[in-house]
């Protein structure tokens, strides 16, 4: 038996991950989480004050910068590596709950957490503005880093601070979205591109 909030939370993360907010049910989401409806609204009145705290934990709390990456590191190259540990760990967290089947083909936890974030950008009162923040932490994040990895003589003089760190973002977020449709994202080969503009940038 569900008894406490954060469980109703994380069963709930899964039946929105799979279904559309406007067809998860309360009765869905309380089957789903083990109680009867009284057990889901004693929590959360209403269908969308239960979204938005799935929402808070698994995509505003998750994607924030300071939550994701560790502290500081030294080089750039260092910020790759703790990058890629980052986006690994929230990946794995996310497949952990989904916890599809081993042979089923069609599931991919990436391509549910991408419906997710959609339903959360139509649904959740403020999302744009949120994830804008969110967006922009991360990419003042790498421009920070790469504006010193310039300045300590690691990557060339002439290197486009901003333009650079958007070009980190968006291997990441190409990747990310591309792969979401077929086996997920491969974090082995994200280091390597990564790794690849690096390679171009060096001194």
């Amino acid at each position: 038996m569900i008894t406490n909030r954060e469980e109703v939370i994380d069963k709930a993360f899964k039946v929105f991950l799979r279904m559309n907010y406007e067809k998860a049910s309360i009765s869905t989401l309380a089957k789903a989480c083990g109680v009867v409806k009284t057990g889901v609204v004693y929590y959360f009145p209403h269908k969308l004050d239960l979204f938005m705290a799935v929402a808070d934990k698994y995509v505003i709390q998750m994607q924030t910068p300071a939550n994701k990456f560790a502290g500081p590191t030294e080089t750039l190259a260092e910020f790759i590596e703790q990058y890629v540990a980052g986006v690994s760990a929230v990946m794995n967290h996310i497949i952990k709950q989904v916890q599809c089947c081993a042979d089923d083909n069609e599931c991919c936890p990436n391509f549910y957490y991408f419906h997710f974030l959609s339903q959360v950008r139509m649904y959740y009162p403020g999302a744009r503005e949120k994830m804008e923040e969110i967006f922009r932490k991360e990419h003042e994040l790498w421009k920070a880093v790469i504006q010193k990895a310039k300045e300590s003589g690691e990557i060339k003089q002439d290197t486009d601070v901003k333009k650079t760190a958007s070009l980190f973002r968006q291997i990441f977020l190409g990747m990310s979205y591309e792969q979401s449709f077929l086996n997920g994202l491969d974090v082995d080969e994200l280091k390597e591109k990564l790794d690849c503009l690096y390679s171009l940038l060096k001194a």
